[in-house]
């Protein structure tokens, strides 16, 4: 056991109890690839959508369910995580390391309205600014790396291009932007 700067305990992680997974929602516009952050209920750090994994789906089908119930977003993450980072979750009378693996998500729409739509600002951000701004440690370097290599495969003629949008029956290009998207520097 540690003993945080507070005085509380800090148990060490362990795989099958304190593990969650998180989804790294991207899309690409005429300016480049956006990456979609969002601010936790309590402090308004900004962090990618995350959560406990949720029995009976694979990991990354929970990530893309944490992706549409924190931010409204559909689309589609890869089977394998890309990377993997710590933080400390504050329980009521006790804190935990939890390791969180992340899925890359391809975003295809954002829903009108979601369970947490109320409870979290969503923004999009260019890679740069996300990483810069996200609050878990080693989350920015994620990000940054998965950009450059999404860089590497283009030139190198390998890159398969993201998921299309939906038809506009399934969304307009309004329902693909926060309601704060416009407060974004790009």
């Amino acid at each position: 056991m540690i003993k945080s700067p507070k005085g509380s305990v800090v148990a060490k992680a362990t795989p099958e109890k304190f593990r969650q997974v998180a989804a790294l929602p991207y899309r690409l516009t005429a300016e480049g690839y956006e990456v979609v952050m969002i601010t936790t209920r309590d402090s308004g750090r900004w962090i990618l959508p995350k959560g406990w994994p949720i029995k009976g789906l694979k990991p990354h089908e929970s990530a893309e369910t944490e992706a549409m119930e924190e931010a409204g977003l559909i689309g589609s993450a890869v089977p394998k995580a890309i990377g993997r980072f710590t933080y400390v979750k504050q329980f009521p009378k006790r804190q935990e390391k939890v390791l969180v693996d992340v899925f890359p998500l391809a975003i295809e729409r954002q829903l009108e309205s979601w369970q947490e739509k109320d409870q979290r600002e969503v923004r999009f951000f260019n890679p740069v600014a996300a990483a810069a701004l996200v609050s878990d440690a080693g989350v920015g370097d994620i990000i940054l790396a998965f950009f450059v290599d999404l860089a590497k495969k283009k030139a190198a003629g390998t890159l398969k291009a993201p998921a299309a949008p939906k038809t506009a029956s399934a969304g307009t290009a309004e329902d693909q932007a926060s309601p704060s998207n416009s407060a974004v520097d790009k």
